[in-house]
């Protein structure tokens, strides 16, 4: 159940205070040009009266209207601004229109412009960001990558037993990763202040999910691949003899061609499947509602945008050539960039906050 932010009563009206003026646009669907007319307030119950921002009303199916007060950005910390509302509900379930601000909207204290996500994902958009804001605050993300990412494959390929407790711990330490990401596009003033992860436990349960059944899929295209290849494997075993490997290696290539293909066409099946489980996690992380809505959240968001994330995930295999060039060391840019662009990416199709440039 997600629980949205309390913060109390505000005097100002965050429709009314930006340049964008006031809150009176429709409530858009990802899949409607113009949208559906909702009642006198987009953010909360269709029969809200005008100027009380019920945006704690839960769009995902929840008949409870939880009572979520417009947050007043300037009492915040200059230095965190929206950040410390991470890991609360900014989602209704419903879209902008590109142009409609956030409740959270104040770039003065938040350094970024933010948008309601229209529910549409632009993958060039989503990288940009991840790469802009990785430079912009290279203090932390590469630290952080370097502490939770490289080192740990380093240590995976020189001692096997550290490499695999280290990857046991990346297990525990993505929800992490997960919420910093988050909590970055709420304020471009985002430092990294101790290892906080409001909604760690659902975090982690939607990642073991996910993986459990990306890894049943796998396993079901090894079979499918094994199939297509296994003749040639069978024929190849079957006309070398074992003394010949030992004295000739260059007569296993074709065993190791046959295998290759297993996992090429397996890496290519999975590469179809992969956009349909990119987005749960996201959701899980953003408190954005029930750990099953948040499933069957993702799950829609990925069809809905399934070219855009197919992109995003061609540029990320694309991005791999040159981490693997420099022995790794672009991951510590790249990594960092492919989260802050999937937290872009899923401000956009939920509906959340995306953040932009400001115009200050």
């Amino acid at each position: 159940m997600s629980t949205p932010y309390n913060g109390g009563p505000s005097s100002q009206d965050p429709f009314n205070n930006n340049e964008f003026g006031t809150g009176s646009s429709a409530n858009n669907s990802p899949d409607s040009a113009a949208g559906a007319q909702g009642g006198s307030s987009v953010y909360g119950t269709p029969d809200n009266v005008a100027g009380s921002h019920n945006y704690g009303y839960n769009g995902y199916g929840s008949e409870q209207a939880a009572g979520y007060d417009p947050y007043d950005v300037n009492a915040a910390s200059v230095n965190q601004g929206a950040a410390q509302l991470n890991g609360t509900t900014l989602v209704d379930g419903t879209y902008g229109d590109g142009t409609q601000p956030h409740p959270i909207n104040n770039p003065a204290v938040n350094g970024y412009t933010h948008i309601k996500g229209t529910g549409k994902m632009n993958a060039l958009e989503a990288w940009g960001y991840g790469f802009r804001q990785t430079f912009a605050n290279w203090q932390t993300w590469i630290v952080i990558a370097l502490l939770l990412i490289l080192l740990p494959t380093l240590a995976s390929a020189f001692i096997p037993f550290v490499g695999f407790l280290f990857g046991l711990a990346m297990l525990f330490l993505a929800p992490f990763l997960y919420s910093f990401a988050l909590a970055q596009t709420l304020s471009k003033h985002w430092k990294f202040d101790g290892m906080k992860a409001p909604t760690y436990g659902s975090t982690l349960g939607m990642a073991l999910l996910v993986g459990l059944i990306s890894t049943l899929i796998s396993l079901v295209f090894i079979a499918i691949s094994a199939m297509i290849f296994g003749g040639s494997i069978m024929a190849t075993l079957s006309a070398v003899d074992p003394a010949q490997l030992e004295g000739d290696p260059m007569a296993a290539l074709p065993l190791i061609g046959a295998f290759f293909g297993i996992v090429a066409l397996t890496a290519f099946l999975m590469l179809f499947v992969t956009p349909f489980l990119v987005f749960q996690v996201w959701y899980a992380a953003d408190n954005a509602c029930s750990f099953g809505d948040a499933f069957k959240e993702g799950f829609s968001a990925g069809a809905r945008n399934y070219l855009q994330l197919l992109l995003a995930t061609i540029i990320y295999m694309l991005l791999m050539i040159p981490v693997a060039l420099t022995l790794g060391l672009g991951a510590l840019i790249v990594v960092p960039a492919y989260y802050l662009a999937l937290a872009y990416a899923y401000r956009q199709v939920s509906g959340g906050p995306v953040p932009t440039e400001a115009q200050i």
